[in-house]
């Protein structure tokens, strides 16, 4: 399997020329130790090949002693040598040379973990896989016993994020080997990484499929394939936390209010945008960009950092108290991105384009992964509003005006009926002679 994920590597980025594998060879280094327990793992081969027997050698070959009881063999096991929490009990190793899980006289004794001391002190390691067999079983630190581990801290969201993402299959296990299968174990290698900062783990590789134990150990040619197929998928989704994995999660553009409200004053076919980006990996920014079309000119560039899953409040974001960013040629370097977190990027942008699509990008995603937006206007918008507010006042003065010159003609009207009506009441209050009269003398 560690052989499979190195040819696997070289092939993504060989043969199928895939980005993110080149980014991650191209700014780190990858090492692959196919053996510790190298002389162990001899004496098993020669005596296959030389009686087609399978011994049970489980520790190395340093047996300065002779053990009295058939089947036991001398030797160090070498997964219980480390320096973190050494000889913390006799539970979780043992201090008899005879016992399959002797851990030696004092940490590092053995040349095999003083070899693997040696790279992890010469290196600047940041990921590591102990791979071991059987059981499908995922062991994460601490597995000495129950340390807890920092819930802030970068290692504790890795582990996280991998039991709800890696794509495990069949019948399988997470988590710290206590709750797992109630099985500790002190000085081991995965446990002395963490307390490096190295962010490490302990699979368990292979299903317990065959009634003989050895040929779960040594599975045939077709169950390796199988596992190949079964097996391998979690273990390139935990490398693949090595490398810087920006991804971008949100953008957003200011209206004017909002502009205001950050007390920020923008010029004619001037915006304001933030982009929320997340790093997903435990490698920071550095030697990488983050790439803005043409089509915008970028006139000032901020940023802030936050916590990886800390939620960005942007009511209460105050622009002068932001960390400014040099850029060239709408480039801004990524060199304050740090693993595991998130950065919000403030721009300030002028149009140059009218209309056309806004582009931006990790340069080491390419152009494949780009994302688009198109700027909306606040300014144009914020003029059509003022034309259709003066349209809209106009027409309502006409409207009122209207309104006003029918109540005066309604009241003249009203003031002619009124009158008509009191002339034909004087009218029917005279005498009738003089109706009569009067009529006369108006023929």
């Amino acid at each position: 399997m560690n052989i499979y994920l190195f040819l696997y590597i070289l092939w993504e980025v060989e043969h199928e020329k895939n980005p993110f594998y080149i980014n991650m060879i191209t700014h780190n280094c990858i090492l692959s130790v196919p053996f510790v327990n190298i002389d162990g793992y001899s004496e098993i081969e020669a005596e296959f090949n030389k009686r087609n027997l399978l011994p049970k050698t489980r520790k190395n070959l340093n047996r300065t002693i002779a053990c009295s009881e058939e089947g036991e063999l001398a030797g160090v096991d070498i997964n219980r040598n480390y320096g973190y929490q050494f000889a913390y009990d006799n539970i979780g190793s043992s201090n008899d040379p005879c016992d399959e899980t002797y851990r030696g006289s004092v940490a590092f004794s053995e040349k095999e973990t003083q070899a693997i001391k040696y790279v992890v002190e010469n290196y600047n390691i940041k990921m590591a896989m102990n791979l071991h067999s059987f059981g499908n079983k995922w062991l994460l630190p601490y597995s000495y016993g129950n340390e807890e581990l920092d819930k802030d801290g970068i290692p504790y969201m890795i582990y996280e994020d991998f039991k709800q993402n890696g794509r495990f299959q069949g019948h399988y296990k997470i988590g710290h080997a206590q709750e797992l299968i109630q099985y500790t174990a002190n000085g081991e290698a995965a446990d002395w990484m963490l307390s490096k900062g190295i962010i490490a783990m302990c699979p368990e590789l292979g299903e317990q499929t065959y009634s003989n134990i050895f040929a779960n150990f040594f599975p045939d040619q077709e169950k390796t394939l199988q596992l190949f197929q079964s097996e391998f998928p979690p273990l390139i989704d935990f490398i693949n936390y090595l490398p810087f994995k920006p991804f971008i999660k949100n953008f957003y553009q200011y209206s004017l209010d909002d502009v205001q409200r950050i007390t920020k004053t923008l010029s004619e076919k001037q915006y304001l945008v933030d982009i929320e980006c997340v790093n997903h990996g435990v490698s920071n920014g550095s030697d990488h960009y983050f790439v803005i079309s043409d089509t915008v000119q970028l006139i000032e560039a901020y940023y802030i950092e936050m916590k990886y899953d800390q939620i960005y409040d942007r009511d209460n974001i105050q622009l002068d108290k932001l960390n400014k960013i040099e850029f060239r040629n709408n480039t801004l370097s990524t060199f304050q991105f740090s693993p595991r977190s998130k950065i919000i990027y403030f721009l300030i942008l002028q149009e140059i384009q009218i209309g056309s699509e806004m582009k931006f990008y990790f340069d080491l995603n390419g152009l494949d992964h780009e994302n688009t937006f198109t700027l909306k206007d606040f300014h144009q918008k914020q003029n059509q509003q003022k034309m259709h507010f003066n349209y809209i006042f106009y027409l309502g003065l006409i409207i009122l005006l209207v309104i006003v010159i029918v109540i005066l003609l309604k009241i003249g009207f009203r003031k002619q009926i009124i009158k008509k009506h009191q002339n034909i009441t004087e009218l029917i209050e005279q005498k009738p002679e003089q109706i009569e009269l009067h009529i006369q003398m108006m023929k």
